[in-house]
């Protein structure tokens, strides 16, 4: 069960932080101080909508497709810009959210990109639109979400998938999807992350990503199992999610099961662990998706059969989300 405590780090330090954040395979330091567990079992809320479709989409924006591709990290209080093409040159500080405090359960557990780069926020209990101003991250609302259900994923699903634009996903810990009301904050379920081959249903153990891929959508999740004797996978799975099965319901959403996330052949970092758990950001570009974890790692997982390597780890760290504009672009793994 994720339970997020006291986030007690001035900016400046978190700025500082941010130069040496993917210096190099096995940089380490000392990091952001915040502190959560994985996720957990939870029975999730149906909630409630005014509607599903256009009304509830997010609004257009005036702004085209962004010139490059906007890929965030972040804490349960600060935000992050990196460079998906050089993930080891040092990211942008681009300020706290002020809007969470980061104790007692009041973190930012996820964020969402649209194609020309707006983002929103997630919580355990509300969902924002955010705007970049100097030094901080400016939530523009508060879109309470409905209580009994925690979430910890947030994305945007691509224009003429969900609806004709663009929609807000959000995923609670116990694998279900919901469309965010952009009006309302309302919620209406669009489907559950599937099962394994034991049955076992996928909970979420850290984030879903969806991207428009020139009009064929594609999705990924990091999940992992959560049998009833209450011990969960330690290791997380990395699933594709079929966008096109996104609807109201709760249908499966499961495409295809890319394996455990576990060190790859190819991967020439000694430092790198032999399996990782609690990626609770990802964002996928070209053939290769982007972990960031709950212990500090930077890892690159290949869609094509899950196999990762560890880029580099900031020791005290702790992600809590990840996002990439849903225009960046994607190459789809063969299926297995």
């Amino acid at each position: 069960m994720r339970t997020p405590a006291s986030l007690l780090v001035s900016t400046k330090l978190l700025r500082a932080y941010a130069l040496v954040l993917v210096a190099g395979c096995a940089a380490s330091g000392t990091g952001f101080d915040s502190d959560a567990d994985g996720g957990a079992s939870d029975g999730g809320s149906s909630g409630q909508s005014s509607g599903f479709g256009g009304s509830s989409g997010l609004p257009k924006e005036d702004a085209s497709k962004p010139e490059k591709t906007l890929l965030y990290a972040h804490t349960d209080t600060s935000l992050f810009e990196l460079d998906p093409e050089n993930v080891n040159a040092a990211p942008v500080a681009l300020g706290d959210f002020d809007c969470v405090s980061g104790s007692g359960g009041d973190a930012m557990t996820d964020i969402g990109v649209t194609k020309a780069g707006k983002i929103y926020g997630v919580s355990q209990t509300a969902a924002y639109p955010l705007t970049l101003q100097t030094g901080k991250v400016h939530c523009d609302d508060t879109w309470t979400l409905p209580s009994g259900s925690r979430f910890y994923g947030l994305t945007v699903a691509p224009e003429n998938t969900v609806s004709k634009e663009e929609v807000l996903i959000a995923v609670n810990v116990a694998g279900e999807l919901y469309q965010v009301d952009a009006n309302t904050g309302r919620t209406t379920q669009v489907g559950t992350l599937g099962k394994d081959s034991k049955g076992e249903a996928f909970q979420l153990s850290g984030d879903v990503v969806f991207l428009a891929n020139k009009g064929n959508p594609i999705g990924f999740a990091t999940v992992r199992t959560c049998p009833k004797n209450g011990t969960c996978s330690a290791v997380d799975t990395l699933i594709e999610v079929n966008v096109a099965a996104v609807k109201p319901g709760t249908q499966s959403v499961l495409k295809g099961v890319r394996g455990t996330i576990n060190k790859g052949s190819w991967c020439g970092n000694a430092a790198s662990p032999k399996e990782f758990g609690s990626l609770y950001g990802i964002a996928a570009y070209q053939e290769k998706v982007f972990g960031f974890s709950r212990a500090g790692e930077i890892v690159e997982i290949r869609t094509s059969d899950s196999s990762a390597c560890l880029v580099s780890t900031i020791t005290g760290s702790k992600f809590a989300g990840a996002g990439v504009t849903t225009s960046a672009p994607v190459i789809a793994p063969q299926p297995k």
